[in-house]
Formats: structure tokens, C-alpha cells, sequence
């Protein structure tokens, strides 16, 4: 893409006097007259870097005899022309040493700028006065101005973006080879203070322009609002209603106030140890007590004094997908889970001793023969032989009781002539 020239006109205004000051301002000095047209070239308009290239500033008005300016450049290096009539404060700042003449009501200054050696971007920024050369500051007028630039690329447009919100101040451009800290390469932010507000922003009922189209809280329907007695917000389904584009004072739009009388309760609020549902999740001190333990240990206090916690106790580890001895790992036992391993649910006992051994019930927890039921109001255990537990006993054990059926069902099936 060709390399746009940008200026953007502001308030502040210049000197314009013999052995002119670096001043970016100068209302009570120069008045009376309008404020002149300033425009800023360079050529070549792309330089390479390290190339020199010629700055322009033309200072045009109606009423203007003699022009003065002083000129502020952020990168590269800057050197005065002979017959320009100008000096330069440092490398980065030029000055006109005596007013410059007009011609066809146009004065002219030229410098000298040199490109860093490096592909990159800079501002040029001027300030200028347009005089009628009566040696007095009446009838005068003064402008400023900047452009933008790029060298050793073809340079992309970007804008000060200072809230981060992705937009940019359109006033404020800058042309680089790649996106500047705290630029965008979108503007049209009408507000760059605010990061909730940008042209993609939806419009709410802030009597505000949110969105930057130049319109306040349009295109809001009508619809019901809340009595907020607590003013956080947020209304009660239970109170009042009104039907209205915007929210009158005492109401709000949304209804999922749980506690309409106290202003710390709502559904954005941060839950708190207080044995409150301060977010109205129907919770009470969810995520702020204090949690202990891993696997099937851990557990979650019953109170919020620190240290109150208790995790549980651990046991033997299963083949069930669980932590059960509570040690940060699941079924890690070797031969835990393979056909004739070591783990079965019945939780205690060594191999073989479940269900076939007949052991007493002297034997450890899940080990008892009894087949009675147990504490939780379970069948008898495991090692009964009489049940299964489907989420942790082996399906191996089925085995003995499963192969005569299928054998029976085998016989039938060859007399009745289905299988040969």
C-alpha cells in the first residue's frame, strides 16, 4: 500500500519571533488572526533506513506575511538547510531563527532528516504562526500539526490505543513497520480512557455513547424492571415492577436478588465465610473453607477457622478407579487389576480367601463369609460368594457358575439341530 500522509490538527499553538522558542503554545501572544493551514512532507516518502531525505512544512494562510514554526521529530536525526533561517535545539528539535517571508501566502521550511538504521516508523510534529509582519503579536494566528511516516517498509497505519481495548484514538495515528506499544491498528475509539467503550461495545443504559456511533442508549427495548431495594443493582422477582427502556432510579433489570435488603448480596458478589449465600448460587461459603486431603480422603471443613479440617481416613486400595489409600495415585498396586490379582472389592483379606475359604467373620473389614449385611444396609460382602459388587468386584469370579450354563445351553442347542 502507498505510504499515507497524516495530519491532525490540534489547539496549541507557536511562537513565530526572531531567535524562535521552543514553546508548544502560545495563546496570549499571537492572536487576532486564523490560525493557518500547516502540511508536512518528506521526500523520498519511504527513505531506506539510514538514507537522507528532505522534511517539508508549508504554513499557509490568508493573512500571512511571515511564518515561523517550531518542529519535533521522535526518531532518526535532524540537520538545518543554509537560507532556511532555521537551528536546531538537538537532534530531535528544529527551530526558525528569524521569521521566514511569505510567498503566494505560503512560507516554506526545509531540514534535513536522516533515517535510523533500522526499518521503523516516526512522528513529525509542528507547531506554527502565520504573521502580518507589523512587528506587533495583534492579527496573527497559530496551529499545530503532526504527520507520520515509515522508512525501509511500505508501513501500516496504527492508532494510540491508551484503555488496551483494541480501538485506537483516530487523532492520534501513527505509520510503523510493526504494531507500537499501546497502538491498534483499529480506530474510531471515542473515548480512549475508557476500556468499556469502543465500536464494538453493546449500547446499555448509561446515558452514554458506548459504542461510538454517536448515539446515546438507542435501540434498547422496552422491558421489565426490579424494584432494587438495596441499590446493588440487581432487583427481587418479589418487588415491584415498571416496564421501561431504561432502569428508573430503585430498579434494575434483572430479577435474582436473593436478599433485596442487603446491598453485599448478589449474584456478582464474592462469596464470603459467613454462613451466607453471598452469591446467590444457593450455596453457603462454597470455595472459602478450608479443603484437606487427596483421593478419597479429602474432605472440606465444617467451618472456616483455618487448621479445622480433618481429612479421612485411608484404605487399602481397590481396583475401582479411586484413590482409596489416599496416597495421590489410582489402582497402582501391581496386579492390582488383572485377572487373579490382588485387589477385589472387598477391601480386606489376602487372594483366594473371599467367598471360598469360608472364613469367619473374624477376618478383616470385607473378608466375613457371613454374608450378612453390613452397616450401610448392603447385602452380605464379597466374600460371601453370594453377591458382587458391580463396581469393584472381579468379573473373573462369575466364571465357575457362568461355563455349566453355557455348556447346558450348548447340548440343547446341537439336539435341536442348530449347531453341528
Amino acid at each position: 500500500m502507498s505510504l499515507a500522509l497524516l495530519t491532525t490538527l490540534a489547539a496549541s499553538q507557536a511562537h513565530a519571533r526572531r531567535t524562535g522558542l521552543v514553546v508548544e503554545g502560545c495563546n496570549g501572544c499571537h492572536n487576532g488572526g486564523a490560525g493557518p493551514d500547516i502540511t508536512i512532507d518528506l521526500s523520498p516518502r519511504n527513505p531506506a533506513p539510514g538514507e537522507t531525505a528532505t522534511l517539508q512544512v508549508q504554513i499557509a494562510a490568508a493573512n500571512i506575511n511571515v511564518g515561523g514554526l517550531y518542529l519535533r521529530t521522535g526518531a532518526g536525526r535532524l540537520a538545518t538547510i543554509d537560507g532556511q533561517g532555521t537551528k536546531l535545539v538537538d537532534d530531535h528539535q528544529l527551530v526558525h531563527d528569524a521569521p521566514k517571508r511569505a510567498s503566494g501566502g505560503v512560507v516554506r521550511f526545509d531540514a534535513r532528516w536522516t533515517a535510523p538504521g533500522a526499518p521503523g516508523g516516526f512522528v513529525v510534529e509542528v507547531w506554527a504562526i502565520s504573521g502580518n509582519g507589523d512587528n506587533g503579536s495583534r492579527g496573527d494566528g497559530a496551529s499545530s500539526t503532526s504527520a507520520a511516516f515509515a522508512y525501509g517498509c511500505e508501513g501500516t497505519t496504527y492508532y494510540l490505543d491508551r484503555d488496551g481495548d483494541g480501538y485506537g484514538d483516530s487523532g492520534v495515528p501513527r505509520i510503523d513497520c510493526a504494531q507500537p506499544p499501546d497502538h491498534a491498528a483499529r480506530g474510531g475509539d471515542c473515548d480512549d480512557y475508557s476500556v468499556n467503550v469502543h465500536p464494538d461495545r453493546a449500547e446499555a443504559c448509561n446515558e452514554r455513547d458506548d459504542n461510538c456511533n454517536g448515539q446515546v442508549d438507542e435501540d434498547l427495548e422496552v422491558s421489565t424492571q426490579y424494584e432494587d431495594a438495596d441499590g446493588d443493582g440487581y432487583g427481587s422477582f418479589f418487588g415491584a415492577t415498571v416496564m421501561a427502556k431504561c432502569p428508573p432510579a430503585g430498579y434494575a433489570p434483572s430479577s435474582n436478588d436473593c436478599n433485596d435488603r442487603s446491598p453485599l448480596v448478589h449474584p456478582d458478589a464474592a462469596e464470603a465465610c459467613n454462613l451466607v449465600d453471598d452469591d446467590c448460587d444457593e450455596r453457603i461459603d462454597e470455595g472459602v473453607r478450608e479443603v484437606c486431603g487427596v483421593g478419597m480422603c479429602a474432605r472440606e471443613a465444617m467451618a472456616c477457622t483455618a487448621g479445622s479440617c480433618t481429612p479421612g481416613a485411608p484404605s487399602p486400595e481397590l481396583c475401582n478407579g479411586l484413590d482409596d489409600d489416599c496416597d495421590g495415585e489410582v489402582d497402582e498396586d501391581p496386579g492390582l487389576c488383572t485377572p487373579g490379582g490382588t485387589g477385589s472389592a472387598s477391601g480386606g483379606g489376602s487372594s483366594g480367601s473371599s467367598g471360598s475359604s469360608g472364613s469367619s467373620g473374624a477376618g478383616s473389614s470385607g473378608a466375613s463369609g457371613s454374608g450378612a449385611p453390613d452397616e450401610e444396609g448392603e447385602g452380605g460382602s464379597a466374600g460371601s460368594g453370594c453377591a458382587i459388587d458391580p463396581h469393584t468386584a472381579s468379573p473373573w469370579r462369575l466364571l465357575p457358575f457362568l461355563s455349566p450354563l453355557a455348556l447346558l445351553a450348548l447340548r440343547r442347542l446341537r439336539r435341536a439341530g442348530r449347531v453341528r
